[in-house]
């Protein structure tokens, strides 16, 4: 997080190399060949085929409903769960939630399963579970549990629904559109983690949710084409995600990127800005034409709206800053 006084080509240098040595980011690229071969070889009707990708997968309904069922699952690392079970616990039902929102959504129940041998270490992973259920509102219907397992496990479920016509795909960028990023400015670097900025616990579940309000708004004016909830992998690493599932590519602008940051005066220098971990933190693209009324919405609701970039045709991701441009990835 300290400040050094590089070369604006040095910045360039060490973020391309930071975006390719990161474990998050090559985790998601080995996904690749593992989403081919459940395309190819799972029973798949053809809405759970456009499933793949989402942040909130839709379940598929022999009856046509207004009404769309989402469900979205993750896992919590191992380290984290040894480090800070209670902390552990509640982000487990964190982490969905915003992939129900992302979406459009709201979330409506959980199912959890872990595995622990400690009861020490279990008991605080289960009271951090029930905390985030008060404070996201949402109850737990379902799990499994493990009580004398050699290793520790944590994954959650989150249950969703939406309106039919307001669903927001991941997959929905166009040709031409905006890429801009989404964020709450009022948190804090987690203790366990400092790559973590926590905007989540030190608000209620009123304002969580109030803040998030401007998704609902906005999708029932159909104003945002694709979102995708920012994950472990940073801003470019939820860009490169997005633009694979499209097919598409990305032109970003990193210099506005580092305005941002020192006019909300953050805690980071802007290359580690680029890959934290922002908890209520969204990638969404639109038309040129609705930014002003989306950064409306956005704003009343207390988030930062900060454009990044361009959706692009040609399948690659190009970072610039200032006048120095580089290619930082070709989508496969």
């Amino acid at each position: 997080m300290e400040k050094k006084n590089l070369s604006n080509e040095q910045k360039l240098y060490n973020i391309y190399n930071h975006f390719h040595q990161s474990r998050n980011i090559s985790e998601k690229r080995r996904l690749n060949p593992i989403l081919q071969k459940i395309q190819m070889e799972s029973f798949s009707p053809q809405i759970v085929q456009k499933n793949l990708g989402e942040d909130a997968a839709i379940i598929p309904s022999k009856k046509s409903s207004s009404t769309l069922s989402l469900i979205t699952t993750d896992a919590i690392l191992p380290e984290f769960v040894k480090k800070s079970p209670f902390g552990a616990g509640f982000s487990s039902i964190y982490v969905g939630i915003d992939d129900i929102i992302a979406c459009g959504g709201n979330p409506t129940a959980c199912s959890i399963i872990v595995a622990f041998s400690s009861h020490k270490i279990g008991n605080e992973i289960i009271r951090g579970i029930l905390h985030g259920t008060k404070i996201f509102k949402v109850p737990l219907i379902r799990g499994h549990s493990i009580t004398d397992s050699e290793n520790l496990f944590l994954s959650s479920t989150i249950v969703g629904e939406c309106p039919a016509e307001y669903y927001i795909s991941s997959k929905g960028a166009q040709v031409g559109d905006f890429l801009a990023i989404i964020w709450d400015r009022e948190g804090c670097p987690a203790k366990a983690n400092p790559m973590y900025w926590d905007t989540i616990t030190m608000k209620t579940s009123e304002e969580f949710y109030k803040k998030r309000i401007f998704f609902q708004t906005l999708a029932k004016k159909r104003l945002i084409h694709s979102s995708k909830d920012i994950s472990n992998g940073g801003i470019l690493g939820t860009i490169y995600q997005m633009m694979q599932y499209n097919g598409l590519g990305a032109k970003i602008d990193l210099e506005q990127i580092e305005k941002a940051v020192e006019q909300t005066q953050m805690p980071y220098i802007f290359e580690d800005f680029l890959f934290l971990f922002l908890t209520s933190a969204f990638l969404i693209s639109g038309s040129k034409e609705n930014i002003d009324e989306i950064r409306k919405e956005i704003k009343n609701c207390k988030m930062e709206f900060t454009m990044i970039g361009t959706v692009q045709n040609e399948p690659e991701i190009h970072i610039q800053f200032y006048n120095l441009q580089k290619k930082l990835i070709e989508i496969e």
